[in-house]
């Protein structure tokens, strides 16, 4: 009969190490948002993670495969935000979008680096980036219709094609207007303006917006 293992070697054996993913992520995104992706390196990146280059290699396909992975990482942690302020259940009232704006705004100044890295480099960096991008607009897009009552029903009428082409542009202004501004407000570009009396007018500008759309 085989004698059990001693208890001296099952406690040597090696631990099971959790993955480093969300480490490397964090350590990413913060890289990315202050260098861009093109000055990044692979090497920044691992040295702010406190792992050896090899390792971002053992869990991602190298710098670009990171990148996507930062820039989809921030998008989602911000769109959960603000849809726990407003679930798709709930109706989009101009009150529902103020509310929507200022958790947005809560969460991009709460979250500095995530917010530089989707408002600075998620357009052009790269082909995958360019496409999460749109992809991310294309969500708060369909969300926006909600507060202006847009009909959407199936017919294909030249009216109804034109009025959607007219609503979409004037939302996707919207969304590059909160963008731009909140880029800009990170950036210190209204050194001698109060930040909240920023984003007030900014948030008024943006729901007069909707309320001529309705």
């Amino acid at each position: 009969m085989e004698s059990p293992i001693p208890a001296a070697r099952v406690a040597r054996r090696p631990a099971h190490r959790p993955s480093r993913r969300l480490q490397i992520v964090a350590a990413a995104t913060r890289v990315f948002a202050r260098e861009g992706y093109v000055e990044a390196s692979v090497e920044d990146i691992a040295k702010a993670a406190r792992v050896a280059p090899t390792a971002i290699y053992y869990h991602f396909g190298g710098k670009e495969e990171l990148f996507s992975q930062s820039l989809r990482a921030a998008m989602h942690d911000f769109s959960e935000a603000i849809f726990r302020v407003r679930p798709d259940a709930e109706a989009g009232t101009v009150e529902a979008l103020r509310s929507v704006m200022r958790a947005g705004w809560e969460y991009w100044l709460a979250h500095p680096d995530a917010a530089r890295l989707v408002s600075r480099y998620s357009e052009g960096s790269t082909v995958a980036a360019l496409q999460l991008r749109r992809e991310w607009e294309e969500v708060h897009l369909e969300r926006a219709y909600d507060y202006i009552a847009a009909p959407r029903s199936g017919r294909s009428t030249r009216k109804a094609r034109e009025q959607r082409v007219a609503h979409s542009l004037n939302i996707r202004l919207l969304i590059d207007v909160l963008m731009g501004t909140q880029a800009a407000v990170l950036d210190g570009a209204f050194p001698d303006v109060d930040r909240d009396h920023v984003i007030t007018a900014v948030e008024d500008l943006c729901a007069a917006l909707i309320e001529s759309l309705r």
